[in-house]
């Protein structure tokens, strides 16, 4: 079938297909405002000129005169007048339209709503290729392959097959208007009802990053329930939408710190479940924890209410910010993102900001800001880092965690390629693995790796991993559209309190008793932690209770956890592993490592606590009081689960 090119205006798509398909059409139809940028790309005239023709100017009008065909109705947009010449002048042919984008926000949602009512044509934009859809249709990709439906018409039901995340019957008002899915098979399926069409967008792989649509500021939802609001995560979230004047209800299975900052400004909370709560949601937001049979979810599927993962809800919001940083990697995340969001903050901006801990001495993790900049951690444990459009990506690390909920070592690496490839700007530290996930990517920049020790900037707080951290964060802000100094940055390092949980003091006694916690969870945090405290306390003897956090992680580590500890410590006591969400794994036994330990250094005083870490604090203040006289000691609890909550008993016991 013959083909029609209808060139929308002067910033046509420059990519080699778009330019090919410019030079090859059967026909090209431009409409007025194109004809300068077409005489300037020099390689073909149109064979029509259509428009209003006032924007030409008149040595064009003149020259061209011969292909000049007036369309002055004022009540239809440059898109329409030409679709009206090409189906009364081409009826039988394809059209595929270039540009069309509009220079304005409500140019294109108009131009997308005209488009989703054509037949046998497609809009190919910088960003991607827009297909018309009606009732039933099928389409070839690729396993992998990006892609969005966008409905022009609000709450028009859509059935979508071959996905990651497939729709049944969704109304796209509350569904996502930028790149989310995946294909996951070669064909994908969507159904919707014939009389309100969508657009089926399918983003070039190097545009991906770029938002198909104007976003809107406001927020769709009026009240939004979150179920598991105890959790850092989701408790950042409610945050943020208190902030933005939604309202806000939730529940958690047990009471919490983050619920009750979440109480105090008015979200309705409940400790247990909150069902009576879901009539009138506009949302669900559910964290990883909360599986599909969950009786709120149960209910919300019976009174229709929509429901989403934590990070595919974090992802949504980012889309209102004008620009975000997502700080991603295995380790390190929170302390860098929430030395970002300080150091903007002592600057003097008001960025939105999510952070996965509590900075020392806030009262919460999360605020909107000014809408400018938005600031968060993203998560590879459920690859919904890969729903990110940032205009930033700081990836600090790529480790062996996780990997085997993800599709192992190679599903891992994917998910952090695909974020980078979805970034406009990537940074990273410049080693052979993060060379090759990156390779290819435009924008990349890299940080020197080894650094010169006079390059690391000063902290109050130990540790070689901050202060690679810090430098990656400063350098980060010294570019635009951030642009600080590196005096407004280290005077913003000297003031930054660090994190709950990441090495922190919780008691200290004279003559020289310190009892730290921290939340690594893995050998190479658990390494970094051990040195950091050595660099404050060189030669006292470490007494550690530790926490495995899941049995897989004590299954595949045990021996690398070992071999950290002897070489460091005086005292071991291993905990039994915190189960999270997991079942009973009997083969990840705290003993096993307790004999690795005694393998490795027989005169090593170490010991198994298999009931639940509450129950440890008599024995541990008693560890405290026999170390009264000596000249230095130091304690530290450490790992992920509820191990925390020992810290939090040990630290009111001791509390001067």
């Amino acid at each position: 079938m013959p083909t029609v090119v209808l060139l929308c205006h002067g910033d046509f798509p420059r990519r080699k297909a778009s330019l090919e398909a410019l030079r090859m059409a059967d026909h090209l139809v431009c409409c007025d405002g194109a004809i300068m940028e077409l005489e300037r790309f020099g390689e073909r005239l149109p064979d029509a000129i259509v428009g209003d023709l006032d924007s030409i100017p008149a040595p064009l009008r003149k020259r061209h005169a011969r292909l000049l065909h007036r369309e002055a109705e004022q009540e239809t947009n440059d898109l329409s007048k030409a679709l009206r010449f090409c189906r009364r002048h081409y009826p039988r042919c394809t059209l595929l339209i270039l540009g069309a984008t509009g220079k304005r926000e409500d140019h294109t949602l108009g131009n997308l709503a005209i488009l989703a009512d054509q037949e046998n044509a497609e809009l190919w934009t910088d960003y991607g290729r827009f297909i018309p859809c009606r009732g039933q249709c099928a389409f070839p990709v690729s396993p992998g392959d990006q892609l969005s439906v966008i409905a022009p018409s609000p709450r028009t039901p859509v059935s979508l097959e071959g996905v990651r995340w497939p729709l049944r019957q969704q109304p796209l008002e509350r569904w996502w208007q930028g790149t989310l899915n995946e294909a996951t098979e070669s064909s994908l399926r969507l159904e919707c009802p014939a009389d309100q069409p969508v657009l089926l967008y399918l983003p070039w792989p190097e545009a991906a990053v770029k938002t198909p649509l104007p976003v809107p500021r406001d927020l769709p939802w009026k009240r939004v329930h979150f179920c598991g609001a105890g959790g850092v995560g989701v408790s950042g979230l409610a945050h943020l939408l208190l902030d933005a004047g939604v309202e806000v209800s939730g529940s958690d299975a047990v009471d919490s710190p983050y619920l009750e900052a979440l109480k105090s400004r008015g979200a309705r909370i409940t400790v247990g479940l909150a069902t009576e709560a879901l009539p009138g949601s506009s949302l669900l937001v559910y964290s990883s924890a909360i599986p599909a049979g969950h009786p709120e979810r149960e209910a919300a599927r019976r009174l229709g209410i929509p429901q989403c993962r934590r990070g595919e809800f974090l992802a949504r919001l980012a889309t209102r910010f004008r620009h975000v940083v997502a700080v991603a990697g295995s380790h390190g995340k929170t302390t860098t993102t929430a030395m970002i969001a300080h150091l903007l903050r002592q600057a003097g901006k008001n960025p939105g900001y999510l952070i996965g801990g509590m900075p020392v001495g806030e009262k919460r993790n999360a605020a909107w800001g000014d809408g400018n900049f938005l600031v968060t951690e993203v998560d590879e444990s459920d690859r919904s880092q890969e729903l990110m459009l940032p205009q930033d990506s700081l990836i600090l690390n790529v480790d062996d965690d996780h990997s085997w909920a993800i599709g192992g070592p190679q599903g891992l690496q994917e998910c952090f390629r695909r974020l980078a490839r979805q970034s406009l700007r990537v940074h990273a530290w410049d080693s052979p693995l993060l060379r090759s996930l990156l390779e290819g990517h435009d924008n990349a920049r890299w940080l020197p790796d080894p650094l010169p020790q006079d390059a690391l900037p000063s902290l109050k707080f130990p540790g070689l991993h901050n202060r690679r951290n810090a430098y990656a964060a400063t350098a980060l802000l010294q570019l635009p559209p951030f642009s600080l100094t590196r005096e407004e940055l280290q005077k913003g390092l000297d003031s930054f309190p660090g994190v709950e949980r990441r090495l922190q003091l919780l008691a200290a006694a004279k003559p020289g008793r310190f009892l730290y916690e921290d939340y690594a969870h893995h050998p190479t945090e658990l390494a970094a932690c051990l040195e950091a405290l050595r660099e404050r306390h060189p030669t006292a003897p470490l007494t550690v209770i530790f926490q495995p956090h899941r049995p897989e992680r004590l299954l595949r580590y045990g021996r690398r956890f070992a071999e950290i500890l002897a070489a460091q410590c005086r005292q071991v006591v291993v905990m039994a592993p915190f189960m999270a969400w997991e079942k009973e794994a009997p083969e990840a036994s705290p003993h096993a490592l307790l004999q690795e330990l005694r393998d490795l250094a027989p005169r090593l005083s170490a010991q198994v606590f298999d009931r639940p870490p509450r129950e440890f604090l008599p024995a541990l203040l008693e560890m405290w009081r026999e170390q009264a006289d000596a000249p230095e000691s130091v304690f530290l609890l450490v790992g992920a689960g509820d191990i925390g909550t020992l810290s939090k008993l040990a630290k009111n016991s001791l509390a001067p």
